[in-house]
């Protein structure tokens, strides 16, 4: 048995399995893009990765503590670079790695950004392949690939690479980064199936990506979403703030998502 719940003001999802007596408490947060500048406010600006990833080590280790938190899951684009590693992400990555193994167990499931990551990851490190992992009735993957069969026995799939934003002008929440929770026919992702499944979209992790146009996310895209973005097979949606404020239902999804139901 499992239990999800998204962290206090912060884009990360908290997941608690309960075996016996005893619970094993699991972070999942996706999308750092470590290295990337594309997503930034300013482009102009110099960035100091080592100093961002600093910042984001001492943020994990301060949740990892309140929370007492038994592993870390990074659910892909650990960096940014998407055809080779690069010339930084050899001391950027495995710095960070090793840094986040000293304060829990972590699981590392490859996003399309992450060619090349098992050169560069740490051997204590749990490197899962593109299809992700189950974690009892949970799927956990990037989401640019799609599941297999043999995973329909799953209820829930949590998954970033959409990087949920809100956009709309003259909002105040315009650019802003939310979560996206959807309750959908099971049977369009698996169609030996019936009954319903729990989709859950990360925002990205890194505060420092931002976006107030859809442009900039245009090129985003899942072959999961492209299955269930048909309005027959959503049946419930909840779009939420990073501070869990309820911004809207599957009525403003064309508001948080480039791609169009089909």
């Amino acid at each position: 048995m499992s239990q999800i719940n998204i962290v206090e003001n912060k884009p990360a999802l908290l997941i608690d399995v309960f075996n016996d007596d005893k619970i094993n408490r699991v972070l999942v947060i996706s999308d750092l893009h470590i290295g990337n500048t594309y997503w930034l406010q300013n482009r102009d600006i110099a960035i100091d990765w080592y100093n961002i990833i600093k910042e984001i080590e001492i943020e994990l280790s301060d949740v990892v503590i309140s929370k007492k938190i038994n592993s870390i899951v990074l659910l892909g684009d650990l960096k940014n670079n998407i055809y080779k590693v690069g010339k930084e992400d050899w001391n950027l990555i495995p710095n960070f790695l090793h840094s986040l193994s000293k304060i829990c167990e972590v699981y590392l499931i490859p996003g399309n950004h992450d060619s090349g990551i098992g050169l560069i990851t740490p051997e204590n490190i749990h490197l899962i392949g593109v299809k992700g992992m189950v974690l009892d009735d949970i799927l956990l993957t990037h989401g640019h690939t799609f599941p297999s069969e043999l995973r329909s026995n799953i209820n829930k799939i949590i998954m970033g690479h959409m990087h949920p934003t809100f956009f709309r002008e003259n909002s105040v929440l315009n650019g802003q980064k939310i979560w996206i929770f959807l309750k959908v026919k099971k049977e369009a992702i698996f169609p030996s199936t019936k009954g319903l499944l729990d989709l859950v979209l990360l925002p990205s992790f890194n505060k420092y990506i931002y976006s107030n146009s859809k442009l900039k996310n245009k090129k985003a895209n899942s072959p999961i979403l492209k299955k269930i973005l048909r309005k027959d097979f959503i049946d419930k949606c909840l779009i939420v703030s990073i501070d869990g404020t309820i911004i809207g239902n599957e009525n403003i999804l064309s508001d948080v998502l480039t791609t169009d139901f089909n």
